[in-house]
């Protein structure tokens, strides 16, 4: 029986299209505001974010203590607008479990173009904002790359076994050891080996839906990508029993683009879709990227990209107090009649601007951008669905994993290698003890002290 191939489970037709900007880099801006000095976002480059509302939502939270979890090819610890958002790294690859500075490396692009999306640096005067401006990301790679895709970009695969293992230890290692709300981001399909069914992969690989279904009942929000043409959304099974949201991708124009399913989809989030030309520059999504001699940013397009949206909304409605179920119910009740996701109305915040700037973000003289597109993706009409041929395309990014691979259990926090996690819950005792200590002294003291 032949074992399961994973794929970045979304991104069509995707090359190394990067943007690089230019101009000087106001401060941070303090507290919230629902126009970030990102220069992205102020040149209205990430429709996105406006689409779903989530200028107006960061007026009520932005994700301040919650932690997003990206299982995909891994991201760049180094990049720019990353490097001070990563709270750890692991790579599942084969059963074994590595961690520590560089495990996750990110040798494709897709994870950190997904890791930018759900939590970029925000408001540092560079780049692009964060749908969760304040969550912090733990980067999992459980997708390797195999050559190239066939269509400018690189291939990546993995096995389902490894990606189940990835689940667990995102459960039952990283999560205790976190203090706050976590969410789990799967920007995965699966493309069958020919000859083989979707059921036979499973059974092959590990139960994906079991997975999630444990991450879901200890507290992990989780957002799994739909899948495009030529791949299968993964998690059906735990979608449809409530354990996970599954999210479709719109494009620019608010419709659901044309690789999206629209079966089986919980809710839609933007994804981009070609442009004019079959270009995604401006009608994709905006993202970080590997470093480039042009830049640091890519436009992309897929339900990949769709997927961090849902899984930053998750961040900020749990960072409020939610647990999982209470989130996926705001954001499911406050969809529109089609589906689409509004994360301000979910929060409440519908139309609010924290602070008197326009809430949808816009252009500034003070911070211009340059976008330099490297190289052009195949033409694709936006308004028709995919061809069998893109489907064989994005089917092809994918080869079939060895027959059984068994996995080892998930190791405990005591158990993990070097340069493992314990420093989480190291400081989390660290942080008790001075609260008690602090509680302890008399109150004379305390005031003295400037309580």
């Amino acid at each position: 029986m032949m074992g399961g191939g994973l794929a970045r489970g979304a991104c069509v037709a995707v090359a190394a299209w990067a943007a690089c900007w230019s101009g000087a880099a106001p401060a941070a801006a303090a507290g919230p505001t629902s126009a970030p000095s990102d220069p992205a976002f102020r040149a209205g480059e990430q429709w996105g974010l406006v689409q779903a509302g989530f200028p107006s939502a960061w007026c009520r939270a932005q994700g301040a203590g919650a932690l997003i979890v990206v299982i995909d090819t891994g991201v760049s610890a180094e990049h720019p607008d990353l490097a001070g958002k990563l709270a750890g790294e692991a790579a599942v690859h084969d059963g074994a479990i590595a961690t520590g500075p560089g495990a996750a490396a990110d040798d494709a692009g897709h994870g950190t173009h997904v890791a930018g999306i759900a939590a970029a640096d925000t408001g540092n005067g560079a780049g692009i904002a964060g749908a969760a401006p304040l969550a912090r990301v733990y980067a999992i790679k459980v997708l390797w790359a195999s050559g190239s895709s066939g269509d400018g970009g690189p291939a990546e695969q993995g096995s389902r076994a490894d990606l189940v293992q990835a689940i667990d230890y995102a459960t039952t290692v990283v999560a205790p050891a976190w203090p706050g709300p976590v969410v789990l981001n799967l920007s995965i399909g699966a493309a069958d080996a020919p000859g083989t069914s979707s059921e036979s992969l499973a059974a092959g690989g590990g139960d994906v839906d079991a997975a999630i279904a444990r991450a879901a009942d200890a507290g992990l929000g989780v957002a799994v990508a739909a899948g495009n043409a030529g791949t299968t959304g993964l998690g059906s099974g735990a979608v449809a029993a409530g354990a996970a949201l599954s999210v479709g991708a719109l494009d620019e124009a608010g419709a659901v683009a044309p690789y999206s399913p629209s079966s089986g989809v919980s809710i839609f989030a933007a994804g981009g879709s070609a442009g004019a030309g079959g270009r995604y520059t401006g009608t994709g999504i905006l993202s970080t990227w590997l470093h480039t001699a042009s830049g640091d940013y890519a436009w992309m397009a897929g339900t990949s990209m769709a997927a961090p949206h849902v899984a930053a909304a998750l961040a900020l409605l749990m960072s409020t107090g939610m647990d999982n179920r209470d989130a996926y119910a705001r954001l499911l009740a406050t969809e529109d009649a089609r589906r689409r996701m509004h994360v301000d109305a979910a929060l409440g915040a519908s139309g609010a601007s924290c602070d008197g700037a326009a809430a949808g973000g816009g252009t500034s003289a003070s911070q211009s951008v340059r976008a330099t597109v490297l190289a052009p993706p195949p033409a694709r009409a936006a308004s028709t669905p995919a061809s069998a041929a893109s489907a064989a395309k994005v089917a092809s990014r994918v080869a079939a994993a060895p027959a059984v691979i068994r996995s080892p259990a998930v190791p405990t926090a005591a158990a993990l290698p070097s340069g493992g996690h314990a420093w989480l819950a190291g400081g989390a005792l660290g942080l008790g003890g001075l609260v008690l200590l602090w509680t302890a002294l008399p109150r004379r003291l305390r005031r003295a002290l400037g309580a």
